[in-house]
C-alpha cells in the first residue's frame, strides 16, 4: 500500500494532510529528485490544472517545490489532463503534473503526474516518488523565470486532423462541460466538425458540482428539451466521456466500450484483435467481443493499468467503463473529446443512433454501488462479512460474479454483483450492501 499515490495520483481534500499546500511542496521537491536521479539535470517540467479553486495554490507550491530541486518550469494554465499529457510530447518536456482530483467534488484536489512519454507513472516510479516525499528536508525556493505555455489551440489542431472534415454536420449535440477544464477544447472542436451544440454548465457554476460525468440528470434533461441527437458529459479535467441517447437514457460505459471495440475491428483498426478493459466491466462485453472474435483482455481498475495490459497483449484499444478510453495510436492515455469524436463518427459511419449501437452490446443484469467507510481493514478480517461474501459467491457460481474492493482515491468501499438471473442479482446485492453498512 502506498502512503500517497492512489489508483489516480494523490487526492484529497484540499487542507487536509492529503492535500496541501506543504504537501505540494514536497512532491515538486520529490518530483525534481526524481528526475535528477535519472540523469534530468534541470529537467524541464509542464503544469497544468483544472479549474478548481484550490489549484493556484497548490500550482505556486508545486512550483517552488521544483525550483528548489533545480527542475525548469512551464505553466499550461487550465486545461484537460490529455492535453498536458500531449503538451509533454509536444515541448519533449521530462515530466507533467496536472493539479486535478478528477471528477471529485471541488472541495478536493490531487495531482496527476505524467512521464516523458505522456503516460502515468509505473508502480515502481511512484513507489520511488513515494520515498522522497516521505524524506524530512528544508526545502530553499530558487526562484528561476516561470514560462508561460498556451497548448490549447496546438492540441485542438492535433485531435482534429484524425477525423474527416465536417463528418458532424447536422448533428444536434448536448454538452455538459462541468464547469472543468474542456470549456473551451471541446465546444471548439465539435464546433469545427459542423455539429449543432446546445451547453451547459459551461464556466459559470462550481466543478462537479451537480454536473459533469457523475451527475447527468441536467444533461438527460437538455437532449429532451432541444430533441438532441445525443448528450455528452465530460468530467472536471476531461479524460472521462458518458453518454445519454436521443431518448434520454443514460448509456451504460461498457456498452460504449464494446461499440468503439467492434468499429476498430470492423475497421481492422484493432491491433491483434483485442480489447482491454477492467475487471469492472460487465462480463456481457466479454460475451459480446467474443461473437466478433475479439479476445477480451481484464486488468485491475484504473486507466494506468489498462495502459499497461495493453501494452503487454499488444493492442491499441481499451478502456474503463467509467468513461476514461484509450487509443494508443492517438495518445498513450485517456482523452474524453477523442473518445466522444470516436464514438459520434461511429454513428455517423453506420448511419445509426447511439441507442440502435448500444443495443448490439448485450449485458448481462448487474447492480452496482458504493458506501463511505471510516477505515479500509481486508476484507477478510471482518468475518460477517466475508462469510456472506463467499456464501453468496457459491450462490452465483459460473452464472455471475461479485466484486467488493476499496475505492483507491476516496474512502469508500465499491460494490458490483452481476449475472444471468437478474432476482439473484438483485437479492444479492441488497444482502452484501446492508451488511457492508453495518460491519464497516
Amino acid at each position: 500500500m502506498t502512503k500517497y499515490f492512489g489508483t489516480d495520483g494523490i487526492r484529497g481534500s484540499y487542507g487536509s494532510q492529503n492535500m496541501n499546500d506543504l504537501l505540494a511542496k514536497k512532491v515538486g521537491w520529490a518530483v525534481g529528485e526524481f528526475l535528477n536521479s535519472k540523469g534530468h539535470l534541470q529537467p524541464l517540467v509542464l503544469i497544468g490544472m483544472d479549474t478548481r479553486p484550490s489549484g493556484p495554490a497548490l500550482k505556486n507550491s508545486l512550483i517552488k517545490g521544483l525550483q528548489s530541486s533545480g527542475a525548469n518550469v512551464f505553466d499550461c494554465g487550465i486545461l484537460p489532463t490529455p492535453a498536458l499529457s500531449f503538451g509533454i510530447l509536444d515541448q519533449k518536456a521530462d515530466f507533467g503534473i496536472m493539479i486535478t482530483a478528477s471528477h471529485n467534488a471541488h472541495t478536493d484536489n490531487g495531482i496527476k503526474c505524467f512521464s516523458e512519454r505522456g503516460t502515468k507513472l509505473s508502480q515502481a516510479d511512484e513507489n520511488m516518488l513515494e520515498a522522497l516525499i516521505s524524506k524530512h528536508v528544508e526545502l530553499h525556493h530558487a526562484v528561476r523565470p516561470i514560462e508561460k505555455v498556451d497548448l490549447l489551440e496546438k492540441y485542438s489542431q492535433h485531435i482534429v486532423g484524425f477525423f474527416p472534415k465536417n463528418f458532424l454536420s447536422g448533428l444536434r449535440i448536448a454538452l455538459d462541460l462541468a464547469n472543468g477544464a474542456t470549456c473551451q477544447t471541446t465546444p471548439t472542436v465539435l464546433k469545427k466538425f459542423g455539429a449543432t451544440l446546445f451547453s451547459i454548465h459551461k464556466g459559470e457554476g462550481v466543478i462537479n458540482q451537480d454536473c459533469g460525468s457523475e451527475h447527468l440528470d441536467d444533461l438527460v434533461k437538455l437532449v429532451e428539451e432541444k430533441k438532441a441527437d445525443l448528450g455528452i458529459a465530460h468530467d472536471g479535467d476531461g479524460d472521462r466521456v458518458r453518454f445519454v441517447d436521443h431518448q434520454g437514457t443514460i448509456v451504460d460505459g461498457d456498452q460504449i466500450l464494446g461499440l468503439l471495440a467492434k468499429q476498430a475491428s470492423h475497421l481492422e483498426l484493432l491491433e491483434n484483435s483485442s480489447f482491454v478493459a477492467t475487471i469492472h466491466s460487465n462480463s456481457g462485453l466479454a460475451d459480446c467481443l467474443k461473437h466478433d472474435e475479439i479476445c477480451f483482455h481484464a486488468s485491475d481498475v484504473g486507466d494506468r493499468n489498462v495502459h499497461e495490459l495493453m501494452a503487454k497483449v499488444g493492442t491499441n484499444w481499451g478502456g474503463e467503463s467509467s468513461g476514461h478510453i484509450i487509443c494508443e495510436n492517438y495518445l498513450p492515455t485517456g482523452d474524453g473529446l477523442f473518445a466522444a469524436l470516436s464514438v459520434l463518427l461511429s454513428i455517423q459511419q453506420q448511419s445509426s443512433t447511439l441507442a440502435q449501437l448500444a443495443q448490439e452490446i448485450k449485458l448481462w443484469p448487474s447492480q452496482s454501488g458504493s458506501f463511505w467507510v471510516s477505515s479500509k481493514p481486508r476484507i477478510q478480517d471482518v468475518p460477517p462479512l466475508w462469510d456472506l461474501l463467499e456464501k453468496e459467491k457459491g450462490k452465483l457460481k459460473e452464472n455471475g460474479r461479485i466484486l467488493l474492493r476499496y475505492s483507491g482515491t476516496e474512502s469508500k468501499i465499491r460494490l458490483l454483483v452481476e449475472g444471468r438471473n437478474g432476482h439473484m442479482v438483485a437479492s444479492c446485492f441488497e444482502s452484501l450492501s446492508q451488511m457492508i453498512q453495518k460491519s464497516l
